[in-house]
């Protein structure tokens, strides 16, 4: 398998994921499979109009996912789109959520709050893990992969057309471990989100790690656009 066809290979299988989820809160009305602080200030009556919002906008980021690495046959401008629906899918489920919930992460709980709503703790815990793995694995074995081979070629065709040949090896130990980065602080933030207790307010060791973590995926998303910008000269080329 070519390093294209992997990149297009774990976009689709994390598209999935994704859209399978948005699809599941579409069907069900149900926002529970979110992490409790998204619907905790929400009126319960609302909890579909929540679900359905948000999941249109999983959906659109699934989908959006799975076109950003096409192969051939497919055109390239598809993961231009791709890009589109990841980014209007991200607002509008993170709109739908500031709207029906009061902010984005809220901790109190009112009369009908996530603390006698959520999901049981085992599905809860055993999912955050799962979705945390597969995170770990979309990104960390990808960026190990281009530091072990000093090979970027992972990257989109335009992230690479203006590096010179000397710099790849660079380029792809600094995009490689920025990738690596990313990913361990996204998984852990995933993780940390789906183990916070009902009880409100949440441990400040569990909130001090969700600050890491999200730490870590701003740093490692800087590293990696920030190398493909300085050894390309842009960040689409």
């Amino acid at each position: 398998m070519d390093s294209q066809t992997a990149g297009f290979v774990t976009c689709l299988l994390c598209g999935l994921l994704v859209a399978a989820t948005g699809v599941y809160m579409l069907v069900t009305g149900n926002p529970r499979i979110m992490h409790g602080y998204h619907f905790a200030s929400t009126p319960i009556e609302k909890w579909p109009a929540l679900a359905r919002w948000s999941g249109a906008g999983l959906a659109a980021c699934g989908v959006g996912c799975a076109l950003l690495v096409p192969v051939s046959p497919l055109p390239d401008w598809l993961s231009i789109v791709g890009i589109v629906l990841m980014v209007a899918g991200l607002a509008l489920t993170l709109g739908a959520v500031v709207h029906f919930n009061g902010s984005l992460f809220s901790f109190g709980v009112p009369g009908s709050g996530a603390s006698d709503s959520s999901a049981p703790r085992a599905l809860t815990t055993g999912l955050g893990i799962v979705i945390a793995l597969i995170v770990c694995g979309v990104t960390v074995i990808p960026g190990s992969m281009m530091i072990a081979s000093g090979d970027p070629s992972m990257l989109h065709g335009y992230h690479l057309v203006n590096v010179a040949a000397d710099d790849l090896p660079a380029l792809a130990g600094w995009v490689g471990g920025g990738t690596i980065t990313l990913g361990i602080g996204l998984a852990l933030s995933i993780l940390v989100g789906f183990l916070m207790p009902g009880r409100r307010p949440a441990p400040l060791w569990m909130k001090a790690l969700m600050g890491a973590g999200l730490a870590l995926f701003g740093i490692g998303l800087a590293v990696t656009l920030g190398a493909i910008i300085h050894f390309n000269g842009s960040l689409m080329g």
